[in-house]
């Protein structure tokens, strides 16, 4: 099956049909999900932008990790997908590719589909995308033609368009309209004569109507041009269409005026066609006219808050680019706009003019609003840095590249004013002129590399320059003058971000990617050792492994071999723990080797949930969920047995770090209770319940003290409810606080001792609670989806969250004292596992394929070495083969 292209003329009105087709599309295919995008020709949205676009939908849609398809081209993309679901892609005008998108060509689209994807597109028939298509595509039934409208279908639509603007005609008007109507009946056609005729008054002459139709698309809108031109003479219509069709992506009310007024030759044309004393600021009426005319061939949108407007249609685009931006006037026009955005003749600077009467130059004020990069309001200015770059074409190539392409406070404030893929465009722009260039095309790679990371947050340009660019710059750095300047300045020492113990863990430029099996999970899991910020335990599964790492080195000092599928651990002290290795609970040695004891009986297979009583006991769930057992470490006997009560299955287990409090959850009754045990008593203390509330025990922590118990609930009114966070008093065994924050709860952490509760929610915000007053203290934001881990550190001042799911792919560390961001890092693939420092100034994590841990650590922070080797040093390095 292959994609199915819909073909028709210029000006056909092809989206409307694409529009029919995804508004049916549910009707048709009652299990399907349509994606619908438009490609404009205007330079505010790219082909490029569009398939991205199509990417991230599609990753939303069957629930992929974020930023998976960066890496994979769209048909790479599509082939991959679960066949479960229909999905329909619409692309309404992939010919209306711009001569800088970062996709040209029609490479990108699949040869062939899988039978649940439907790709229809639609393309101009004249156009040279259709010509590459049809030597690419040799099936017939690949393509279809638009048929065209009739007459009588061209008359009835000219005669809504009139009833909808309140007008009517004269029938000697009427049968000159529908006299053009019948020698092109193009939809565009039709509309651009409705535009006309609305202007029309009774007793316009047979003449003037005569020579104000055309008899084709390009025609008609070349009579449009002459009438403007006609109205506002000299070059006061001209220069106004040479300022709309430069912008980029339209341009304001304000700029115009701005820009307008310091346009010499307008202003003097104004004040001859009109009559008026010579000015140097443009009257505001002249717009007004001028747009009162323009209307009907404009559209206007407001990105990031500012008004803009631009060409509606395709057609008048092409035709006013030849017609107003030949020879050099378009240069001056860019070069007016870059003087405009430039803040040239801003904060009360006089541009000179020269006064024909009085032989002399005069400078005056044009009253011109600056143009920072960044306003007091720490608000970037969008419009500067999305303009700047394509107006200073005129500059050398050179200069330019040391005023923006390479400047790192340039690409800074415009990665996180814009949007990564506009400095790409930018160098793209660029290397037209140098395709050649080292430095251009590394800046590129290394963007594009990126642009997923920096598309999230772009404040880690820094980071993620200095990884990629580390080793290619210690080899080859004279090769790439400037980007050796642009690195030098990413990894000055008063920069602070994570620096990673290995620069591989980053895809590198001119390089494929690394020979690494991503889907290969080696270390399953990581745990911090209380008592120590230098020794870390992994665990791997598929290899029945246990090792002890030296996080500053990365090395391994103990090993163990030879464990029946080692999946969790709780450490009794340093060197011993409780291993679950399938669904037993065995006690190892890591010092040593050794297995000391094994304790008796079998967990449950899905919910193998143990905590640690004390250094001498265990509290593990039984293997039907009906019990909580407490276990003797020395013998694995077992020493006591709690009941919930008859049929009553447990869903849960959290054990206070004191040891003194047990917390199960209870699926078996509804509304679900939390059930509250005294371990040092051997009693149930509370039966906890809420009235229309379910508790979601997979979000259940206990304050190291006791003192408290958080957890999610959630009424059972609807399964769409929001969740709340409600704190229990274990002292009293009430409702202490309960938060409702509006979205729903993903992930919590507490410190009772630093008084705070962190909670994490589905639009990836973080909230940090004051215990003590209930308030909310900080919103912690930067992640732009949901995450489910926090992990703090043990003196509450740090918080590291992420996504185990590997959804989201960033982390961040956050300094609880002040709210701020410390430092992130977003991978090209998911990692494995992850975890923190007991000090907070060490993240470690497993990456998938990767044999070693990886570190990363505050360029500006000394981590805490300890002095102490792991157990006795003569064993460091030692190999284990345990004996069961």
């Amino acid at each position: 099956m292959a994609p199915l292209f819909l073909h028709a003329p210029l000006g056909t009105n092809k989206e409307s049909i694409l529009a029919e087709v995804a508004k049916n599309c549910s009707a048709w295919l009652p299990s399907s999900v349509c994606v619908f995008r438009f490609v404009k020709v205007s330079q505010a949205c790219s082909l490029g932008d569009v398939l991205r676009s199509i990417c991230e939908q599609i990753a939303v849609i069957y629930n992929l990790p974020k930023g998976w398809q960066q890496k994979e081209s769209i048909k790479e993309v599509i082939m991959r997908l679960p066949s479960e679901q229909t999905l329909v892609i619409l692309v309404s005008g992939i010919d209306e590719v711009g001569s800088h998108d970062d996709a040209q060509g029609v490479d990108w689209i699949p040869d062939a589909l899988p039978p649940n994807v439907k790709v229809v597109m639609t393309v101009e028939r004249d156009s040279s995308c259709m010509a590459e298509l049809q030597n690419r595509f040799t099936d017939s039934s690949c393509f279809y033609a638009i048929p065209s409208i009739t007459p009588e279908i061209a008359e009835r639509m000219f005669s809504d368009l009139l009833k909808a603007n309140c007008r009517t005609l004269a029938d000697n008007q009427r049968d000159f309209i529908y006299s053009a109507v019948r020698k092109c009946s193009v939809p565009l056609h039709v509309e651009l004569l409705a535009n006309l005729a609305c202007d029309w008054t009774s007793d316009v002459s047979a003449d003037e109507i005569a020579h104000s139709l055309g008899t084709t698309v390009d025609e008609q809108i070349e009579r449009i041009f002459e009438k403007l031109q006609n109205i506002f003479k000299g070059k006061i219509f001209s220069q106004v269409m040479g300022y709309l069709l430069c912008a980029r992506h339209g341009i304001s009310y304000s700029e115009l005026l701005d820009t307008l007024s310091c346009d010499d030759g307008f202003l003097d044309d104004l004040s001859e066609t009109f009559h008026l004393k010579p000015v140097r600021r443009c009257p505001p009426i002249v717009w007004i006219q001028l747009f009162h005319k323009l209307r009907p061939y404009l559209y206007s949108y407001k990105p990031n808050g500012t008004v803009l407007i631009n060409f509606e249609q395709t057609s008048i685009i092409t035709k006013a680019n030849a017609k107003f931006m030949a020879d050099s006037h378009g240069q001056q026009f860019h070069k007016s706009l870059f003087d405009f955005y430039d803040g040239r003749w801003a904060n009360e600077k006089k541009k000179p003019h020269s006064s024909a009467a009085e032989g002399i130059d005069i400078q005056h004020d044009r009253h011109v609003i600056s143009q920072p990069v960044k306003y007091s309001c720490a608000v970037y200015n969008c419009r500067k840095l999305t303009e700047q770059t394509l107006h200073a074409a005129h500059l050398p190539l050179a200069e330019r590249k040391e005023n923006f392409l390479f400047n790192l406070d340039w690409l800074s404030a415009k990665v996180e004013g814009t949007d990564v893929y506009q400095v790409i465009h930018d160098v793209l722009m660029a290397l037209t002129e140098e395709a050649d260039d080292a430095d251009l095309q590394l800046l590129l790679e290394v963007l594009r590399l990126s642009s997923a990371a920096l598309e999230d947050d772009p404040s880690q340009l820094y980071v993620q320059f200095s990884i990629r660019l580390k080793i290619i710059m210690s080899e080859s750095a004279d090769q790439y003058p400037c980007m050796k300047k642009l690195y030098d300045k990413c990894t000055d020492d008063s920069l602070d971000y994570f620096e990673p113990s290995s620069y591989e863990c980053l895809q590198r430029p001119r390089t494929t990617d690394n020979d690494v099996d991503v889907t290969n999970t080696i270390i399953t899991k990581l745990f911090r050792l209380k008592g120590s910020n230098t020794y870390m335990v992994s665990l791997l599964y598929e290899r029945g492994e246990i090792k002890v790492w030296d996080i500053h080195t990365q090395t391994v000092t103990r090993t163990l071999r030879g464990l029946n599928c080692p999946l969790d651990t709780r450490f009794i002290d340093d060197l011993k723990g409780v291993v679950l290795c399938n669904r037993e609970l065995k006690i190892y040695n890591l010092d040593t080797g050794e297995m000391e004891v094994k304790i008796k009986g079998i967990m449950n297979q899905r919910m193998p949930y143990y905590e640690l009583h004390d250094q001498n006991h265990v509290v593990a769930l039984s293997r039907n969920r009906m019990y909580i057992y407490i276990i003797q470490i020395s013998t694995g006997d077992t020493l006591s047995t709690f009941k919930a009560g008859e049929d009553r299955f447990l869903n849960s287990l959290a054990v206070s770090s004191n040891g003194h409090f047990l917390v199960c959850g209870d699926e078996t009754q509804k509304p679900t209770p939390l059930l509250v045990w005294d371990l040092n008593n051997r009693k149930l203390i509370y039966d906890l319940r809420i009235n229309n509330h379910e508790f979601q025990t997979k979000m259940l922590t206990v304050s190291s003290d006791g003192h408290f118990v958080v957890c999610a609930c959630k009424e059972v009114i609807s399964d769409d409810a929001i969740n709340n966070v409600v704190i229990y008093d274990l002292t009293t065994g009430t409702v202490f606080k309960k938060w409702k924050p509006g979205f729903n709860t993903t992930a919590i952490a507490i410190s009772s001792e630093d008084d705070w509760v962190t909670t994490a929610l589905d639009n990836g915000n973080i909230l940090l609670w004051d215990l003590t007053t209930g308030t909310c203290k900080f919103i912690l934001k930067g992640h732009k989806s949901s995450i489910d881990k926090l992990i703090a550190s043990t003196d509450g001042s740090r918080l590291l969250s992420f996504d185990s799911t590997g959804f989201d792919r960033s982390l961040r560390l956050w300094d609880l004292n002040t709210g701020a961001c410390l430092a992130s890092l977003t991978f090209d693939d998911p990692f494995s596992n992850c975890q923190l420092s007991p000090d907070g100034s060490t993240v470690v994590l497993a990456l998938p394929g990767w044999e070693n841990i990886l570190t990363l650590h505050l360029r500006k922070a000394t981590p805490s070495v300890s002095a102490h080797a792991y157990g006795d040093e003569e064993r460091a390095g030692n190999v284990y083969t345990v004996d069961e």
